[in-house]
């Protein structure tokens, strides 16, 4: 799961700033995941095909503009320029369970949205933030992911039921 955003390039051994994405886990994480962690995966999308690189943390540490990372196998300012706006991501596996009211946004796309009158207002294509709240992002349109709109989220049906009338996004 992505948390973080490669950044500039910091001094001339390959280490890296990172901006963490703390609203695309649907979670209250900290940084501490990605200083914790022993190794990651950087999703590089600059070459095409994107490729997907593995590799140990030698060091991620809270700097100044987030955190700065160093990866063993990136060793030069050359290589660490190549991973510029990289998603930085760790196995879901060290991700602590939800509670019962809290979802991962990862486990939400994909979920078919359903309004109180039964009709399928589409697929959860991505999830958004503006600060104040987040939104489930559908073909169709937006709907605000807040109690007063979304009755209930069933991950096992992989169903979200909502009180949305679909003329509220004409």
């Amino acid at each position: 799961m992505a948390l973080g955003e490669i950044g500039a390039p910091i001094g001339l051994s390959g280490a890296v700033r990172l901006h963490t994405l703390k609203s695309v886990t649907g979670l209250p994480i900290d940084d501490t995941l990605l200083m914790q962690s022993a190794d990651c995966w950087v999703l590089i999308t600059q070459s095409k095909p994107d490729r997907w690189l593995y590799s140990k943390i030698q060091e991620c540490s809270v700097q100044t503009r987030g955190l700065k990372l160093r990866l063993e196998a990136i060793q030069t300012r050359d290589q660490a320029e190549q991973l510029r706006g990289a998603q930085v991501g760790i196995s879901r596996s060290v991700f602590p369970e939800p509670s019962e009211d809290e979802a991962y946004w990862a486990d939400l796309l994909g979920c078919i949205v359903i309004n109180r009158q039964g009709s399928r207002l589409g697929e959860v294509q991505s999830l958004q933030t503006n600060g104040a709240h987040d939104w489930l992002v559908l073909d169709a349109g937006m709907i605000p992911f807040v109690a007063q709109y979304i009755d209930q989220v069933d991950l096992q049906a992989r169903r979200i039921d909502v009180d949305w009338n679909p003329e509220w996004w004409q």
